[in-house]
């Protein structure tokens, strides 16, 4: 994607001074601009900024909303506006078309889907639903037969748990990053918040993940070619690179409702 010529009623031509990290930006908006749109084939953003009177410079990205409004601003730090520009004026680019072929599938929004938790005795521990809101899906574990304390959770990578849950594989990574909510260069698009067990063995949470969808199409869907499945652990994941999470204690393939 490129970034046509800025335009405005009250200055001459604006000289693009980043041009490769505002069509960066861009993309990475796009993406979030697919994620709230209505329409499954394309969106509108267009790219706004000013001088302020202080010396600061904002740039500020807006969304075409389904009543041909302009939707919330998100202000990255990039400058790209020429040093004669007006102060605290607003100076807006021409629209661009945004594919909807990428980000999330606006028609799985309500889509649900469900896991059955077993032990690798195969008895019954439970289940995990996951429903997909807007921007992200709602995963709800309801579980029973642990030992009381934190217990790693995560979605794998493979929609099998035979014969003896390794058959799942690792987390879940289609974007190829580090493990651990707190690695600083990002974290499995499946790793998850421990799971806290009562002392009676039942755990109860509730999370929320924009990490991943249950969309079809798109490289976070749950539902790629080999699938995919939820995996509780004996110990607490670390959050860290290292998992630290000890063997899988439950399992269950993650299937659409």
């Amino acid at each position: 994607m490129s970034l046509r010529r800025l335009n405005t009623s009250t200055i001459g031509r604006l000289h693009l001074l980043a041009t490769a990290a505002v069509a960066l930006v861009v993309l990475v908006i796009g993406a979030v601009v697919v994620a709230s749109s209505s329409d499954s084939e394309s969106g509108e953003v267009r790219i706004l900024a000013r001088h302020n009177s202080d010396g600061r410079t904002e740039v500020a990205f807006q969304h075409r909303e389904a009543d041909q409004s302009w939707g919330e601003r998100i202000l990255p730090t990039f400058r790209f506006l020429s040093t004669d520009a007006e102060p605290d004026r607003w100076h807006f680019s021409s629209p661009l078309a945004i594919d909807g072929s990428v980000g999330m599938d606006p028609d799985a929004v309500g889509l649900t889907a469900t896991a059955s938790l077993n032990s690798p005795e195969g008895e019954s521990m439970g289940e995990v639903t996951f429903t997909q809101g807007p921007r992200g899906v709602l995963i709800q574990a309801r579980v029973s037969g642990l030992d009381a304390g934190a217990h790693g959770f995560h979605i794998h990578e493979t929609g099998s748990c035979a014969p003896d849950f390794t058959a799942a594989g690792g987390h879940y990574n289609p974007g190829g990053t580090g493990h651990g909510v707190l690695h600083e260069e990002g974290h499995h698009a499946g790793d998850l918040p421990n799971l806290i067990a009562h002392d009676d063995g039942a755990g109860l949470a509730d999370y929320y993940t924009a990490d991943v969808t249950l969309g079809s199409g798109v490289v976070h869907s749950l539902f790629d070619a080999d699938g995919s499945a939820i995996v509780i652990h004996a110990s607490p994941d670390s959050y860290g690179a290292d998992p630290m999470a000890g063997g899988r204690v439950a399992c269950g393939v993650i299937s659409l409702d």
